[in-house]
């Protein structure tokens, strides 16, 4: 089969349409006729493995019923002793990269994740498919082509986003701004500096990134604040036309530039949690609604929205798919050793709320693997683009996460540990995200009697939480704003929460109606 530069020189539109976007056709029976195929071949490879013999448990699982009820749901627990060691030779098919993402809340500081040769070609297929769909405006149209200027703005390498250029140049021709030889030289702010400053000069087509990131330049260039706003000399007439109506809008009539006075992107991809929240801020800055991507170190491409951005459908090749309902997941709060059922992805239902678990098809390690990501179905169909499959929009990670921005990962043992090392006299707390008007925060409730003002207690612990994790550091760094914001409740407000109710109010995303009643505790305290 040609690659997808080739059919791009040979104008094969229909070709590469069916070729990476095909899955949008799909019945829901088609579906779940790849996935069972996929997950039985899978069950084989894993069978071979010293890993999959350990997972699957004794006896040989032949159907898929058998499979899901006698495998235990994992975590990656699990995985870390082979993994962490890179035992190639225990498992299912033999890595070709190690990616690796942060552990928060682990044993170990990084996670690492085996992909096979197989693997990373099914990964760039899908990451192909989402740059497609995010310079579509209806089924079969694109504008995605050979030599487009690609403004890359993911994580480096050794994290899964880093791997795109090089897997990438074996199937298409793009221009990265920076060049993959000078991205690699330069931090993660430097990259993102140095790459719209290309931009600006060059022009550009596609970009890949952080949503929070874009929102930020965004924010930089209405501010004036950024170095961008200077009028610099284009290396093209189209840019230059762009230059002067900027520099005109800017110096005569003293208006404030956004990014789309100088950029006119076929695409933009985002991914990161709080994507769907930064989407109208980019729309305003960038003139172009992005197309929000879904997946992970140990998931890779999960599912993609299409041209209408309105839900995210499901990749049916890369992951073999299961559900944790939200009543399954409350039973487990409830009780920590109970264990949750699950449900295919033809039994999930609009407006409910599941856990995603995956089973890495095609050689991969992860069995029944909870990723922690959290989702809702809004529609059994998209009926605007006519796709006959179940739509989600994800949420967020699990309960006992606070993902801010896609940066980083709070837990509970790190508020905790910045509180204890601040020295302050806190009697109790819990934290929760909170949506603002502009971005996410995290709302630390705490009780206490304190000597000095507010603002120095929030310091206090938001300095050391940025000693102790260098992700929520670049929250403010690369973002430029605080995301700690602090409620001081009367000091015994969490004693007396427990005295009533006989228990203590959960550290990490307490639900709504507890957060009320501890509101009601320090008032009546």
């Amino acid at each position: 089969m040609k690659n997808l530069r080739e059919m791009l020189l040979d104008e094969d539109y229909d070709k590469i349409w069916k070729a990476y976007c095909g899955f949008l056709d799909l019945t829901l029976e088609e579906f779940m006729q790849i996935q069972k195929r996929l997950l039985l071949e899978q069950i084989d490879l894993l069978s071979k493995s010293k890993l999959g013999k350990e997972l699957l448990g004794p006896g040989r699982i032949q159907t898929i019923e058998d499979f899901r009820n006698k495998v235990p749901l994992t975590k990656y627990e699990a995985y870390a002793d082979t993994l962490l060691n890179k035992r190639s030779e225990d498992l299912p098919s033999e890595p070709l990269h190690w990616v690796q993402t942060t552990w928060k809340g682990g044993d170990k500081p990084i996670k690492l994740a085996p992909y096979s040769k197989v693997m990373v070609e099914e990964h760039t297929k899908m990451f192909l498919s989402s740059l497609i769909l995010s310079t579509s405006k209806k089924r079969g149209q694109f504008t995605l082509r050979n030599f487009d200027k690609f403004l890359y703005g993911m994580a480096p390498l050794p994290y899964l986003t880093g791997f795109a250029p090089y897997i990438l140049k074996n199937e298409v021709d793009f221009k990265y701004l920076p060049s993959t030889d000078q991205a690699e030289k330069l931090s993660f702010k430097e990259r993102n500096l140095v790459g719209f400053d290309l931009a600006v000069r060059k022009g550009a087509d596609l970009f890949f990134g952080l949503s929070s990131v874009l929102v930020k330049i965004g924010e930089a260039f209405e501010s004036g604040s950024n170095s961008k706003n200077k009028l610099i000399w284009p290396s093209n007439p189209k840019q230059a036309i762009k230059i002067l109506k900027a520099g005109y809008k800017k110096k005569i009539k003293k208006q404030k530039l956004l990014p789309k006075d100088l950029f006119e992107f076929k695409g933009i991809v985002c991914g990161g949690t709080d994507s769907d929240t930064y989407k109208s801020q980019i729309e305003h800055y960038f003139g172009i609604t992005p197309l929000e991507i879904f997946g992970g170190t140990e998931s890779a491409a999960v599912a993609t929205e299409t041209w209408s951005r309105n839900g995210l459908t499901f990749f049916p090749d890369v992951n073999f798919l299961e559900f944790i309902p939200e009543e399954e997941m409350k039973k487990e709060l409830e009780n920590e050793k109970y264990i949750p059922k699950t449900i295919l992805f033809d039994e999930i239902q609009p407006g409910n709320i599941y856990e995603l678990v995956i089973t890495k098809l095609r050689g991969g390690a992860f069995v029944r693997y909870r990723i922690g990501d959290i989702m809702r179905c809004i529609g059994l169909e998209n009926v605007e683009d006519k796709i006959a499959l179940p739509q989600v929009k994800y949420i967020d990670r699990v309960n006992n996460i606070i993902d801010l921005s896609g940066f980083t990962r709070i837990t509970k043992q790190l508020i905790g540990d910045s509180i204890k090392i601040s020295g302050l006299p806190v009697g109790g707390w819990t934290a929760y995200k909170e949506i603002g008007e502009t971005s996410p925060y995290l709302n630390l409730v705490i009780d206490g009697k304190f000597d000095i003002e507010k603002e120095e207690v929030r310091n206090s612990i938001n300095n050391q939480m940025k000693l102790m994790d260098s992700d929520y550091n670049d929250v403010h760094a690369m973002l430029g704003h605080e995301p700690l914001k602090l409620t001081i409740l009367k000091e015994g407000t969490f004693r007396k929460f427990k005295e009533l109710y006989k228990t203590d109010i959960t550290k990490i995303n307490p639900n709504g109606e507890d957060v009320q009643k501890l509101m009601l505790c320090s008032d009546t305290n």
